[in-house]
This record gives C-alpha cells, sequence and structure tokens, in this order.
C-alpha cells in the first residue's frame, strides 16, 4: 500500500514537473517570437533622432515591449494551469496581438507628456542618479512614480513616452491579473479567466489611459484590487500592506480605503494591521530619503496637490457638468466647493451606514459592490475630479458582472461614461456632450447601490450568504 502511494505521489510530482517545463519551454519560444516582431515594428518617433543612433532605440524599445510581453504572458499562464498546451498557445497569441496593438499607439504624444513628463524626464537626464532621487524638481508627483522617470532618463536622448507607456502597459497586466483573481474568488473555468484576463487589457478606458495617453492610474489601482483580494482572502497585513504602496503612488487610492469597512465588519482585516499602511508608504520613500529628500516634502506632497486645480470639474463625470457654462471657474468653485465636499461625504457617510447597518449579511459580493458604489458614487459629488478618478470603477465593476450577468450594465455605463469624458482630452471633438457622461455615470451609481441594497437585505437568495473564505 505504502508503495502504491509513494508510486502515485512520484508519477503526479513527474507529470507536475512536465507540465511546467511545456509551459516555460512555451513561454521562452513565444517571448522569442514576440521580440522579433518588436524588432521589425514601425516606430515613427525613433525618425526624429535618426543623429543618436535608430538601431539602438529600437532595440531598447524592442526589448522593453519584450519584457512587458513576458510579463503580461506569464501573469496569463499563472492564473490558468490547467489548460492545455494548445490553449496556452492560443494565449501567448492573444496576448501577443494585444500588446503589438498597444504598440501602435506609441507615437502619440498627449499634452500631459509634453508639458509635464517629458521636462520631469529631461531634468532628470542632467543629474546623477543619486541627486534626481533626492531632487525636488517641478513636479507635484510623490516619488515612486519618479523613481520611474529617474529610470527612464538614463536612456539620454530618447523618445521618452515609449518607456512612460511601457510601464503603464506592464501595469494593465498586473490590473487585469487583479481584476481575474477577485472574479475566481466565486469560481472561474479556466477559459473564462483568460477571457477576463484579456478583456480587462482591452477595455477602453484602460487602453486609452496607458498605452494612448500614457498615464499611471493601472499601477496604484493594481495595488488597490490586490489588497482587497488579500482583504477578503483574510491575508490582513498584505492586504494593509498593498495599500500603503498604492497610496504611495497616487492620493486617489483614499477612495478605495472604505473598502476596509466591510472588511473588517467580516472580520477579514485586522485593527492592529492598519499601521502597516503607513509603514509601506515610508517604505517605499527610503530612496528618496537616501537621495536627501526631506520627511516634510514626503508627508506633505499631498496637501501640495490640494491645493491645485480649483475647478468644479476637470472633465469628470460629475453633478457639477450642469452648472452654468458661461459663469468664471473660479467662481463656482468658491460657490459651490464647500457644499460639494458636504455631499460627498454625506454620500460616503450613507454607505458606510447601510453596511453597518445590515453587517451580518456583507457577503464578498457585497463587499465588492461596496467598493463599486464608493468609487463610483462619491467622486459624482465631490469638486476638483478629474476623469481618470473613476477609473478603479471601471475595472472594479468588471470583477462583479463576470460572476452575475444581471450587473452586466455596471461595466458598460461606467465605462462609457469615462469614455465619455476621455474624447474631451484627447484628439477630436467628444463624442457627446459630458453631461451625458454624468446620466450614465449616475445611473451607473443608481444599479449599484440597489443591487447592494438587495445584497444585504435579510430576505437575500441564499445564493448570497456564502462560507467566509
Amino acid at each position: 500500500m505504502g508503495k502504491d502511494t509513494i508510486s502515485e505521489w512520484t508519477r503526479r510530482a513527474l507529470r507536475a514537473r512536465s507540465a511546467a517545463l511545456w509551459r516555460a519551454l512555451l513561454w521562452a519560444a513565444s517571448c522569442a517570437i514576440f521580440c522579433a516582431f518588436a524588432l521589425n515594428a514601425r516606430y515613427a518617433s525613433i525618425d526624429d533622432f535618426a543623429a543618436y543612433g535608430v538601431a539602438r532605440m529600437t532595440r531598447i524599445t524592442a526589448a522593453s515591449f519584450t519584457a512587458v510581453y513576458a510579463l503580461t504572458l506569464a501573469l496569463a499562464l499563472s492564473l490558468s494551469r490547467r489548460m492545455t498546451l494548445g490553449q496556452q498557445a492560443l494565449a501567448a497569441v492573444i496576448t501577443g496581438a494585444v500588446i503589438l496593438g498597444k504598440i501602435s499607439l506609441l507615437d502619440y504624444v498627449s499634452d500631459d507628456y509634453s508639458i509635464f513628463l517629458s521636462n520631469w524626464i529631461y531634468e532628470y537626464s542632467q543629474m546623477g542618479f543619486k541627486q534626481g532621487l533626492g531632487s525636488y524638481i517641478s513636479s507635484d508627483y510623490t516619488p515612486p512614480y519618479l523613481y520611474f522617470l529617474l529610470l527612464i532618463s538614463r536612456t539620454g536622448s530618447f523618445p521618452w513616452q515609449y518607456l512612460v507607456k511601457a510601464g503603464s502597459v506592464a501595469a494593465d497586466a498586473v490590473l487585469a491579473y487583479a481584476v481575474t483573481k477577485l472574479c475566481a474568488l466565486r469560481g472561474c473555468g479556466e477559459t473564462k479567466k483568460l477571457a477576463i484576463f484579456t478583456g480587462v487589457t482591452l477595455l477602453p478606458t484602460v487602453v486609452f489611459n496607458g498605452a494612448y495617453w500614457g498615464q499611471c492610474d493601472a499601477i496604484y489601482v493594481s495595488f488597490c484590487l490586490l489588497a482587497l483580494y488579500c482583504g477578503l482572502t483574510r491575508r490582513s497585513a498584505g492586504c494593509m500592506a498593498l495599500f500603503g504602496v498604492a497610496l504611495s503612488f497616487k492620493l486617489q487610492t483614499v477612495f478605495f480605503l472604505p473598502a476596509l469597512l466591510p472588511l473588517w465588519l467580516r472580520r477579514d482585516v485586522k485593527l492592529r494591521h492598519l499601521p502597516l499602511i503607513p509603514a509601506a508608504y515610508m517604505a517605499m520613500m527610503i530612496p528618496a530619503f537616501w537621495g536627501g529628500k526631506s520627511l516634510h516634502h514626503v508627508l506633505t506632497v499631498y496637501l501640495s496637490q490640494a491645493g491645485k486645480y480649483n475647478f468644479m470639474t476637470v472633465n469628470a463625470p460629475s453633478l457639477y457638468q450642469f452648472l452654468p457654462s458661461g459663469v468664471d471657474p473660479d467662481t463656482l468653485y468658491k460657490m459651490f466647493s464647500g457644499m460639494a465636499m458636504a455631499l460627498g461625504m454625506a454620500a460616503l457617510a450613507a454607505a458606510c451606514a447601510l453596511v453597518c447597518g445590515r453587517r451580518q449579511r456583507v457577503t464578498r459580493e457585497a463587499t465588492l459592490l461596496f467598493g463599486v458604489l464608493i468609487l463610483a458614487g462619491v467622486p459624482l459629488f465631490l469638486p476638483k475630479m478629474h476623469e481618470r478618478y473613476t477609473f478603479g470603477a471601471d475595472v472594479l465593476s468588471v470583477a462583479l458582472a463576470a460572476n452575475d450577468r444581471r450587473l452586466l450594465a455596471l461595466p458598460a455605463l461606467f465605462g462609457l461614461a469615462s469614455y465619455v469624458c476621455y474624447t474631451e482630452g484627447l484628439p477630436g471633438q467628444p463624442i457627446m456632450d459630458l453631461k451625458w457622461a454624468t446620466v450614465f455615470q449616475m445611473i451607473g451609481v443608481a444599479l449599484t447601490a440597489a443591487a447592494l441594497y438587495r445584497a444585504l437585505a435579510p430576505e437575500a437568495s441564499p445564493r448570497e450568504a456564502e462560507v467566509k473564505a
């Protein structure tokens, strides 16, 4: 009996090792093929730098996006370990096609890049590495993203938007991985996981935010979603640490932090781990301290940001799109900003009160619904909101809709609202008035609130009351 058991274990180990070996060989071969495609792709902006070595720049660009492809494919294959070799090969082809498609968007240069990012990278290119870490350049970003720009500056004369966008596309892969892990909490087949992963990387707002616009919202949102996943799987310390890392990249992480309330009510996270949020934030600042930046700077950078952009809305799906357009924006801000802050806090308090009042009914689905409600609903009332601040709702709603067809309208409405707002700041005319974006956002928020209320209702179906993992 013992010999049979040992033999069975040995056979299983050999099968597992063989499957892992084939997966590794497929991954390596796919990366080599993708690199060949990337080396022969057309990079129009490189032509402007012909005097500095086109071949070198092409190799750097191809190597950067091959690394992005390698990361993306590795994450996709790790989600679906039971796929056949043919399915894995199909995943490699689809992943390559998606990233090559995004490479075709590299040559677009946004105003944000030309006015801000390119100048910051140029400033860094004139400094040594340690000096750059401690330098107070004209940026109001927190240090972690500036580390990335400092690394880009080491390439010298180069179309830097390529590398900026490479970082954003890599973050798209981590974002898709996080959404798929959240979906898998309620069970997903291997093919469905791959479909969700690929679908997230192709969401219009994801593509426009990263590969086209070169923004970095996917970075902090991916950390927030991974934190949410850790919380729902009762890894409290990891949840808090990941929220701290996300906060070190962008202040908009605060829209995710209320999700700690339902996680705490479910006993998924512990209050004793709460100090890990500031601890992780400070750990991310260590290179900046080494370079010479002050503690005061890293603690007050968000206060500096808060004092800028005194508008009721900056192309966001916000209630304040309905304010008169002919009135001076500064006057509108002085008149309505206080009321807007009060409305935003009231909306947050109402959502928290609903969850606390039904704390015995807080399921995983209710936790995700609460997160989407906060991410999509609170910015509807707050002033100073940009079009990108509801990015988290766009992608988190996919995790809900993937397992419940009744919620398919949520990612459609939130994605459409964001896309309409994006077109206001991109070349060409917006596809419709931004008031319509607000209408779509409001309908999505109302549907989310109704779904949350149903999920928390005492008469909710037994399907909702899953065992807490």
